[in-house]
């Protein structure tokens, strides 16, 4: 029987990515925004925690956070609404889905957030870098409270056809893959096989691994 594995932004490049690649080896439910052909719909910026949570089912082996909000507002024009907005996209929404969904998880189960090199090397939208740089306390403050589960981040470098990727100027790329190895973007691929491990992997705990290139 395959194991369940629970996906928060069932829409995004890199759920679309993971599902592609590993749909014949786990039991994958998607959980999408404001996607009315699904079954099941969450609007990370909604207050519905409790009604998405008693939706899903029980016995997960990981909750994979791939939904994102695209930085966009420069510090000149940011906007108390605008961080509100990463902020509880990012970390407020997913804290509280945790707290539901708690009991509904297998014993060592990874709950997985995504962040970005721009917690280290800043953003040119403010309340994105952050949101990302906020994922550290989150998921140290949650495994205190929850020792049974499993929890890690992935942070990413630039990939390659990501909304990210897609919105920049191409001199913008050139200068992220001027720091990245081999002047080489992040695979999408390369991304999910690391999730892949971390889903399966019982050592990995607590962990931030950066798949960025050794970005510097």
């Amino acid at each position: 029987m395959k194991e369940n594995i629970l996906i928060f932004g069932g829409n995004s490049f890199l759920a679309k990515a993971f599902n592609e690649k590993y749909k014949d080896v786990y039991a994958i439910q998607n959980v999408y925004r404001n996607d009315q052909s699904q079954q099941l719909n969450f609007d990370f910026e909604s207050d519905d925690t409790e009604r998405i949570t008693a939706e899903l089912k029980d016995n997960y082996k990981a909750v994979l956070f791939f939904q994102g909000l695209t930085p966009s507002v420069g510090a000149k024009d940011i906007s108390a609404e605008h961080f509100l907005r990463m902020l509880k996209i990012n970390l407020v929404t997913p804290a509280l889905l945790i707290k539901g969904l708690a009991g509904k998880l297998s014993p060592g189960a990874l709950v997985l957030f995504i962040s970005s090199v721009a917690k280290k090397k800043g953003s040119f939208d403010p309340a994105y870098g952050s949101a990302k740089a906020g994922l550290t306390g989150l998921m140290h403050s949650l495994a205190n409270a929850y020792p049974q589960l499993r929890f890690n981040i992935v942070s990413l470098g630039l990939v390659e056809n990501s909304p990210v990727f897609n919105n920049m100027t191409e001199g913008f790329r050139q200068k992220h893959a001027g720091r990245m190895f081999n002047n080489e973007f992040i695979k999408a691929e390369d991304v999910v096989n690391v999730v892949a491990e971390l889903v399966n992997n019982q050592s990995i705990n607590r962990t931030d691994i950066e798949v960025d290139g050794g970005y510097n």
